[in-house]
């Protein structure tokens, strides 16, 4: 890679080669994150996950294409030496930097989801498991009309699950469950005439799958109230337009009579 500095003491790094304060502020935070994911990713990986001895060499080729794709700006966009044999990042044009980064980036990508997907099946199982267990399922009601007996809800999809659990309830602890079900679909619609006239109501749900034959659950979300819409009361008439109304209707009958 050679010095950091050129001759004239300038930084070869991209997003110090200029200078500025602003520019090195944005590269320090960008790098440090980078790192930091790239770390917590390897540790958490190594520590939850089951491997055949092959996952592992594959994990570590994995990982190999995410540092590129994470520190690309880094190794193909600063002014080392090696970057000047390279196509498109040799000439150090915008444009061709542009694409070669897209190249790069497109490439990583693409090696990541291969390398997934050729991961044995009891890698895949345990991330199956691992992301179906650690997954916080989010919860969004929709608003309800007091009197209606049916309840929309948004789930989060997640893509490993094969159904979501909902319950909805009238406290916030779920000891007085109302309605309990399965449902394979993100959006649902809840139908039950014990949903109506109620004054409140909450919501929770949790994803579940199947791994090697087994049934593995999520925790429960966060418990969601629902907003309940009260029907408009009907307007009533005061004494005096009674009163009023009934004198009305009197001199048009007496009219009527006249005539």
């Amino acid at each position: 890679m050679g010095k950091l500095t050129d001759d004239e003491g300038r930084v070869k790094v991209f997003g110090f080669r200029s200078g500025k304060s602003w520019k090195m502020i944005i590269a320090v935070l960008y790098y440090a994150l980078a790192a930091f994911i790239l770390v917590t990713s390897v540790i958490n990986e190594f520590r939850y996950y089951k491997f055949e001895p092959i996952d592992v060499i594959l994990v570590i080729i994995k990982y190999v294409f995410i540092f590129v794709f994470l520190f690309s700006p880094l190794i193909f966009l600063s002014d080392f030496k090696y970057t000047y044999n390279i196509p498109l990042f040799r000439n150090k044009e915008r444009s061709k930097s542009a694409i070669g980064m897209i190249i790069v980036l497109g490439i990583c990508y693409m090696m990541m989801q291969l390398n997934i997907y050729v991961g044995s099946n009891l890698y895949k199982s345990s991330v199956k498991e691992y992301t179906l267990k650690n997954t916080a399922q989010a919860v969004a009601p929709y608003e309800k009309k007091m009197d209606s007996d049916k309840l929309k809800v948004m789930l989060s999809s997640l893509q490993v699950a094969k159904g979501y659990k909902v319950e909805v309830a009238t406290d916030d602890k779920f000891k007085n469950a109302l309605v309990k079900g399965n449902y394979n679909k993100s959006l649902i619609t809840i139908k039950s005439p014990k949903l109506v006239n109620q004054k409140k109501l909450f919501v929770r749900a949790k994803s579940y799958g199947t791994v090697n034959k087994k049934i593995v659950e999520g925790d429960w979300s966060d418990v969601k109230e629902v907003k309940i819409i009260k029907p408009k009361k009907k307007e009533t008439q005061t004494t005096s337009e009674k009163i009023t109304t009934n004198k009305q209707t009197k001199d048009k009958t007496k009219k009527d009579k006249n005539k």
